[in-house]
């Protein structure tokens, strides 16, 4: 069944599925945020992106490490480290069992950096993008690539700490009584404050009223111009050496 718009969902399902919550509209509105996170990260599997996805990653300003904001994914430039078959006798996958492999016992990871995540549980419960451990300027993922009725195999990558792209997930819904269009809610001004904040590129306001663009390259010059032009031009040069990648 479909409906006229996601706002009519979310009442039918105030109404029908969490009726018996203390605030029944909130429950429903909480329940589409995971839905609208959970195709998310299927879309961005289906990409081919799925060894470049980091979960709830803690992201450091602009110029400023000691400040992070948690974002629902972000993409990462990936190196490949392994492919790892097991037996499913073996369950569960910790991230203490990857870290014991040899290709990683040589990178001399630390106890303290070790995660207590499991990639894949007795249960066969599945953690996607799965962090074993922090090591420097990187993180080191584990993702399953497949799980058959013996065995089954994962990979794992080693992922540099600052994203080239973010994803912020957030539902944001009509206040009853409103007439002048949605209410914007504080997650997503706290998502549009993420964006902001974690980009190298920094918008500014032209005296003509229009938005202009401004970043500083690699060899500490700057370059400026209309906003959107400067970041379609960015987008497309693929030239990691020149800019300051956004974090």
């Amino acid at each position: 069944m479909s409906y006229a718009s996601v706002d009519q969902l979310q009442k039918v399902l105030t109404k029908k599925v969490f009726h018996y919550a203390k605030d029944s509209k909130k429950a429903a509105g909480r329940a589409l945020g995971t839905l609208v996170e959970i195709i998310t990260f299927y879309a961005l599997k289906s990409w081919g992106l799925e060894r470049h996805v980091a979960i709830e990653r803690p992201l450091p300003e602009f110029g400023n490490d000691d400040i992070t904001h948690n974002v629902e994914y972000s993409l990462h430039p990936s190196t490949p480290l392994m492919a790892v078959g097991f037996s499913r006798d073996t369950l569960p996958i910790t991230a203490k069992k990857i870290a014991k492999n040899q290709e990683l016992a040589d990178l001399g990871i630390t106890v303290d950096s070790m995660k207590s995540n499991s990639l894949l549980s007795n249960d066969l419960v599945l953690r996607n993008s799965c962090t074993v451990c922090d090591h420097g300027d990187t993180f080191i993922n584990a993702y399953l690539d497949h799980l058959g009725k013996k065995t089954g195999q994962y990979s794992v990558v080693s992922l540099r700490r600052r994203p080239f792209a973010i994803f912020e997930c957030k539902r944001v819904g009509v206040e009853e009584g409103m007439r002048k269009g949605p209410q914007t809610i504080e997650k997503a001004k706290q998502g549009a404050y993420v964006a902001r904040t974690v980009s190298a590129l920094q918008k500014i306001r032209l005296t003509d009223g229009s938005m202009g663009g401004l970043i500083q390259k690699r060899d500490g010059s700057f370059c400026h111009g209309d906003y959107y032009k400067l970041m379609a031009e960015i987008i497309a040069s693929g030239d990691l050496n020149s800019f300051h990648a956004s974090s």
